[in-house]
């Protein structure tokens, strides 16, 4: 029976892996920073551990009697880039480094983001090969996480998996696009340019992962060697406009009119957002450095790689998942 650890179980990601593993009967530990936001989790038969990604001895308990690791802790937004990369990156490499301590060291599956390579200037979805070109700290802050893990590599088998955007049950992030359609049946697009984009369902995300410890390749110390990273995405490459049509469909909307935002006027909000979140000292959902990645071009990727190294196939379509995220949210009257 496998025993598993999962960084990042209180995320929405977080919550579809444990899940999973619960049902294929695997023992789940997962590290928490505190145990009183751990609610939901505590209901669960898993075993709660404290810690934290930047405290080795904590990771170091957090890794006991594991087979697996999956790495899903991580900030996707922070006030200040040191943050990004002090959790993203460094946070990677404690993790990779109590991991190699192990006597029997565990399998490691990192989390990346396909922020960590870079946007693409045409509808041709990126693969492992292509050259890598983080343009915001997000991208670059998980890329510190990548080579951190590659670093690692002749001590502990680990596996990088790329996602794009990720939805689905439980998230918040994405919940704006399908309020603002649903209330207001617009969607704003950034710029004048028909960029593609890639997108995956949380639970096709989660059996990616899980075929990636079972079945996919290990990262070498090589930079040049691409073995063991994978882009997992839905088969569909579409633009922003059209992804924003289609969740109009599925919360009822007959019409969904799409808003171009000139670049300027992103730029300007983002200028203002992050002056706001700067008083604050919390991060907001657009910020200069979101603002970096939509007006960089498109962010699509392919999984044929992770298809045929793992058989991984997404169990439903882009618009199957996108109208299953729909009805959860209107359900629990999120929207």
């Amino acid at each position: 029976m496998r025993h598993a650890l999962v960084t990042g179980a209180t995320g929405f990601i977080g919550h579809h892996l444990v899940q999973r593993l619960l049902a294929q009967g695997t023992i789940v530990k997962c590290l928490v920073r505190s145990k009183s936001r751990s609610a939901d989790l505590s209901q669960l038969d898993v075993t709660l551990v404290q810690g934290d990604v930047e405290d080795c001895n904590s990771l170091a308990e957090a890794v006991k009697d594991v087979d697996v690791v999956y790495h899903l802790a991580g900030l996707t937004k922070s006030v200040r880039e040191c943050d990004l990369m002090r959790v993203n990156g460094e946070g990677a490499r404690n993790l990779s480094l109590v991991c190699s301590q192990r006597k029997c060291p565990p399998i490691l599956v990192f989390v990346s983001s396909l922020a960590a390579a870079g946007p693409t200037l045409d509808a041709d979805p990126r693969v492992e090969t292509d050259a890598i070109n983080p343009i915001s700290s997000y991208g670059r802050s998980k890329r510190v996480g990548e080579l951190a893990v590659i670093e690692f590599a002749g001590e502990v088998p680990s596996t990088i998996v790329r996602p794009p955007i990720v939805f689905g049950e439980h998230d918040r992030d994405v919940l704006h696009w399908f309020k603002m359609i649903r209330q207001l049946g617009i969607h704003l697009t950034p710029g004048l340019h028909n960029y593609h984009y890639s997108a995956i369902h949380a639970d096709d995300l989660v059996s990616a992962l899980i075929l990636a410890a079972e079945q996919g390749g290990r990262v070498t110390g090589d930079l040049n060697d691409h073995t063991g990273i994978y882009y997992a995405a839905c088969d569909e490459v579409l633009t922003y406009s059209d992804i924003g049509r289609l969740i109009g469909q599925c919360v009822g909307r007959s019409r969904t009119r799409v808003v171009r935002v000139p670049m300027f006027m992103i730029w300007g909000l983002a200028l203002s957002c992050d002056f706001w979140a700067r008083l604050r000292r919390h991060p907001t959902i657009l910020n200069l450095d979101k603002a970096r990645e939509a007006a960089a071009g498109g962010w699509a990727c392919s999984a044929a790689k992770l298809r045929s190294h793992t058989g991984f196939v997404p169990a439903m379509s882009l618009d199957e998942r996108l109208r299953q995220t729909a009805d959860w949210y209107i359900r629990q009257n999120w929207l």
